[in-house]
């Protein structure tokens, strides 16, 4: 991932300015994307030091109470290998696509990576993958005609929508884009889309996935670094894990942490005062 925003911890955790100053940096340089690097020596400092550099973005969700504000992303060989632990790709999503009050950022931070060498962190500009689209495309896609399977046992997130547009009126944030890659097969058998015409609105559903994996870009996540990014306009997934999960040991396995930052409330960066 050649563009993306790569930060020192200690630029953005320390002086009169931070955190704020990685807030400026997300906004602007970073484009809605950074990877911050720390020291790996101390993953329980790191993840503090995380959670006030994400504050300065809005407010953190323990999405699930009873782990605290970070849940693990841990490598499970019996879990279904395109899900969030197993060892497949897991295609290009948003997390908690139908719930009104959908997360803006996602923070993933890396305490072990995939000794096979796999698990490179997946990220696609949906803005730009809609943008490719024909306006008859965009069009079907802005119509409110979706369902999603709804997360159990989250909270901080709202309710379940009853029926979602997959793009906005307009691509320029402010609402997010409400895409998941795993809808598309329920959609070509009919499910999770009322319209009067189901052909045609998954086809553009379809082109619309075409263009996200066309602007698809990788970065494999070191001990020590955390990505983080708005889930507004980027959907991420994973790579698939190196071969041999199975024989490795449950505490060598790829290990990350994640965090959601809330919607709609981040309080003014430079340059929006």
């Amino acid at each position: 991932m050649t563009d993306l925003l790569h930060l020192a911890a200690q630029d953005v955790t320390f002086g009169p300015d931070a955190p704020y100053g990685f807030a400026d940096a997300l906004a602007g340089p970073g484009d809605g994307r950074a990877l911050v690097t720390f020291d790996p020596a101390d993953h329980d400092l790191n993840l503090q030091l995380a959670l006030s550099l994400l504050s300065s973005l809005g407010p953190v969700i323990a999405v699930y109470p009873g782990e605290g504000c970070w849940s693990d992303l841990e490598v499970r060989t019996t879990a279904d290998p395109g899900r969030t632990h197993g060892v497949g790709e897991n295609r290009l999503h948003l997390d908690l696509v139908d719930r009104d009050r959908l997360p803006r950022y996602i923070a993933l931070y890396c305490v072990r990576s995939d000794p096979a060498g796999g698990g490179a962190s997946a990220l696609s500009d949906l803005r730009q993958a809609a943008e490719a689209l024909g306006e008859e495309d965009r069009a079907l896609l802005q119509s409110p005609a979706f369902r999603y399977f709804a997360d159990k046992g989250v909270h901080g997130v709202g309710e379940s929508l009853e029926r979602f547009a997959v793009l906005p009126t307009l691509l320029d944030g402010t609402e997010p884009t409400r895409f998941t890659t795993k809808m598309l097969p329920h959609l070509k058998t009919g499910e999770l889309v009322d319209a009067d015409d189901p052909a045609s609105v998954t086809a553009a559903f379809s082109r619309l996935v075409e263009a996200a994996y066309a602007s698809r870009s990788t970065v494999r996540l070191a001990p020590g670094q955390l990505l983080v990014f708005d889930q507004h306009r980027y959907a991420h997934g994973r790579m698939p894990l190196g071969e041999g999960q199975e024989q490795t040991p449950v505490g060598e396995r790829r290990l990350l942490k994640q965090t959601y930052v809330a919607a709609g409330h981040r309080g003014p960066v430079r340059g929006e005062r």
